[in-house]
């Protein structure tokens, strides 16, 4: 009987850690300086994003951009793919509202999961002046932390 008993505890602490996924996160400041050509601009802001197993959420804040919002691809906020330095295709819209926040998940593939890890996603926010993007920010790499 007690045999079956450290089975049954052993069994149910191994199904606890299935789908345990690691998690990462990375924090940023969105500038003009950080696009690709830099902006001069004194608009800023600021975004946060968490890997979690597959899932990658991003939020943040905006404000003091010199135009209005400009929609690119269907938002006018992205979360985009490119080693600092590069401009780099659209991975995911974001949700950006009036009062200058955003926000957005997406499940990853396990190269878009890498790439996030190695410092190569970025955040950038467009505006009409800017179309190919007013403040930019470039999530850290995390290998190794």
């Amino acid at each position: 009987m007690k045999r079956w008993g450290v089975l049954t505890l052993l069994g149910a602490g191994l199904l606890g850690l299935v789908g345990c996924g690691e998690s990462y996160v990375s924090t940023t400041q969105l500038s003009g300086a950080n696009e690709v050509p830099p902006v001069t601009t004194s608009a800023s802001g600021t975004a946060s994003a968490t890997l979690d197993g597959d899932e990658l959420s991003v939020s943040g804040t905006f404000s003091g951009l010199s135009s209005p919002l400009h929609e690119e691809s269907g938002s006018s906020a992205h979360v985009h793919q490119a080693p600092p330095g590069e401009n780099g295709g659209i991975v995911f819209n974001l949700s950006v509202t009036s009062d200058g926040n955003f926000s957005g998940t997406k499940k990853l593939t396990d190269a878009e999961k890498e790439a996030f890890k190695a410092g190569r996603f970025y955040v950038n926010v467009h505006s009409e002046n800017h179309k190919t993007g007013e403040i930019r920010g470039q999530f850290a790499s995390i290998i190794g932390n």
